[in-house]
């Protein structure tokens, strides 16, 4: 019997057995008993819910219990469809995708206990519901979101490579990169599992496969990879049956003049520009090869020096008591062999550590004053790559224009830095940058970019290039279908002062004047060439957003070519994330997850899930 109930009615005096009592609330009149209350307690429950809850909680105090907000609340969960219950389970893929977390968290009963604390009402999902319903279908979602965003692009550059887990499972990367409304925008397009040979024909095949679950292949402009020879032969774009089709061709006409056989080559090479993305190597792996060429050709005390010195890093990091030694200065980097700036990292860390400290280590390894002298130089040798390295491998910001003035900087501080030291580390250097690097000066798009960042426009052009340079310009300009631009005028702004760093200041102060040879109206790329350059530190999309109504041609260059990136960076970035995922404890993930009779990738889900959220927060 719950006697706390009566109290909420007007009870009459010297009852026994049944009677009638009116409603404090309602004046409605409840028949029972001393003995059963439940008809007190079920008027009360359906029409006055706040006296309900004043009777229930009394009644858990009465019992020694103490307050729960169950009942504050309501006892009954939250169905599915219920808004609550679905912002809830989102807010939780959210937190598992974007830290990376094991499904596993789900079945803690730590967890568990904090969703329940936190909202009784709402029901956790399942392992198994999470991992075959819940996940998929985010990433459905943000597929979708993907398609849609691409589709609004102007252009799409890719960034493509192929890595390889703990497991040594293969992995296929695909990153997007576009500008929307003069942002720059990075999207992953796919991390799928690569079986079988990593052959030039899988990986194209696996690229197509992927390209055209998107349709975004006639948007694709450009494609950086590495240097890896699979890599650079699967997007020489000669489609199979390509070259064999050329090759028919030109021989059922090999008995026609040479005119039209110059005619036929042209027209298809003109024809696999229109339809086929350019493909560049990636300028960061390039640099790389540079200075393996260099430190590969220095001086065999130099190696043993270098040597040297990495055996020091490595007793002090595996030497409880040299650690402590050193515990005061900075830790000592050790080097790693996919990084040649790794190498730079562990000589100079070696070098902050006073040359006394270090040699009181209890190690067979000493540096003398000379050898500490000859690491100095060294890394000033190398700084200029480091520093090219760092500028080139941005996501967010423009590096396509920086390609061509970073290999005339590095150039120019070479010339510099052999007035000072001559050995043959340095010509080696010298001949390596012009052999690997030069091509980059050639590459159209990296031209392109360059002219069209208005921090360089063509003051880093060579005088005999510059006309070239402006009728490729022209040319490109011209293809562009815009309203007519005739009657454009000056801009009312002044110019702005051209910014130095200390990589580019050997360029001129201003573009070079050019001679116009054809009277007539002015156009919007004599305009633009002829205004002063921005600082150096003016983002060049900044730029463009504020000047892209008086350039309509060119802002529509401008968003295709500075949004290629000139490294395969991205890609590899998306790599470091997916590797987060495979620690040793989960070793046994799975490559994929059967829902509804199809095969959907769950590190593809896992990893778009946390590519979208960081592209949120940006």
């Amino acid at each position: 019997m719950n006697s706390r109930v009566l109290d909420e009615f007007n009870v009459p005096d010297n009852v026994s057995g049944n009677f009638k009592a009116k409603c404090k609330h309602c004046e409605s009149y409840i028949s029972g008993s001393t003995k059963a209350t439940s008809n007190f307690l079920t008027h009360v429950k359906r029409k006055h819910r706040d006296a309900y809850l004043r009777v229930i909680e009394v009644k858990k105090e009465d019992q020694g219990q103490s307050k729960i907000i169950t009942f504050t609340r309501g006892t009954s969960k939250y169905s599915s469809n219920d808004p609550n219950q679905q912002q809830i389970t989102d807010a939780l893929l959210h937190f598992i995708a974007g830290d990376l977390l094991p499904l596993s968290i789900v079945d803690s009963k730590y967890f568990q206990n904090l969703m329940e604390k936190v909202n009784p009402k709402y029901q956790l999902p399942s392992r198994k519901h999470l991992s075959t319903t819940l996940i998929q279908e985010k990433s459905t979602e943000i597929r979708n979101e993907l398609k849609e965003n691409m589709a609004r692009a102007v252009s799409l550059c890719l960034t493509v490579d192929i890595w390889s887990n703990r497991q040594m499972r293969g992995f296929l990367g695909i990153t997007g990169h576009y500008i929307h409304e003069w942002q720059m925008k990075s999207v992953m397009i796919c991390c799928k599992r690569f079986k079988g040979k990593h052959s030039a024909e899988n990986i194209r095949h696996e690229y197509e496969e992927t390209v055209s679950s998107y349709d975004i292949y006639d948007k694709i402009n450009n494609i950086i990879s590495d240097n890896a020879a699979n890599m650079v032969k699967a997007f020489d774009f000669a489609l199979p049956g390509f070259q064999e089709e050329h090759k028919s061709i030109t021989e059922e006409e090999s008995e026609s003049d040479d005119e039209d056989n110059c005619d036929v080559d042209n027209d298809m090479s003109e024809l696999c520009e229109e339809i086929f993305p350019k493909h560049s190597r990636c300028y960061a792996h390039t640099l790389q090869l540079v200075v393996k060429d260099g430190l590969g050709d220095c001086s065999p005390s130099l190696k043993s020096i270098i040597a040297k010195a990495s055996n020091i890093v490595s007793f002090v990091r595996k030497s409880v008591v040299a650690s402590e030694m050193l515990e005061d200065e900075q830790r000592l980097q050790a080097a790693n062999i996919t990084s040649w700036n790794s190498q730079l990292h562990m000589l100079r860390s070696i070098l902050k550590v006073p040359e006394s400290k270090l040699n009181s280590l209890d190690t067979k390894y000493k540096l003398s004053t000379y050898e500490r002298k000859l690491l100095q130089e060294l890394c000033q040798i190398l700084d200029p790559f480091e520093h090219a390295t760092l500028l080139v491998q941005q996501e967010i910001n423009v590096s396509a224009s920086l390609t061509i003035p970073i290999t005339l900087g590095i150039k120019h501080q070479l010339r510099q830095i052999s007035a000072i030291h001559s050995n043959k580390m340095i010509q080696t250097l010298v001949h390596s940058v012009e052999s690997r690097l030069s091509p980059f000066e050639e590459n159209e798009t990296f031209i392109l970019a360059a002219v069209l960042d208005p921090r360089f426009k063509i003051r880093w052009c060579k005088s005999g290039k510059v006309e070239e340079i402006v009728a490729l310009l022209k040319e490109r300009t011209n293809n562009v279908q815009t309203q007519d631009i005739d009657d454009l005028t000056s801009p009312e702004s002044p110019p702005t002062k051209k910014g130095k760093t200390d990589f580019f200041s050997f360029l001129p102060p201003s573009t070079p004047k050019r001679k116009r040879h054809v009277s007539g109206p002015t156009t919007e790329m004599d305009i633009y060439l002829g205004e002063d350059c921005t600082e150096m530190s003016e983002s060049p999309l900044t730029y463009w957003s504020q000047n892209h109504s008086r350039f309509p041609c060119l802002s529509k260059l401008a968003q295709r070519y500075l949004a290629v990136p000139a490294t395969s960076a991205p890609v590899e970035r998306l790599f470091s994330v997916a590797g987060k995922i495979f620690r040793p404890e989960r070793c046994r993930l799975s490559d994929s997850i059967k829902t509804g009779g199809k095969e959907r990738t769950f590190v593809d889900s896992v990893i778009e899930d946390h590519i979208i959220i960081r592209e949120k927060k940006k």
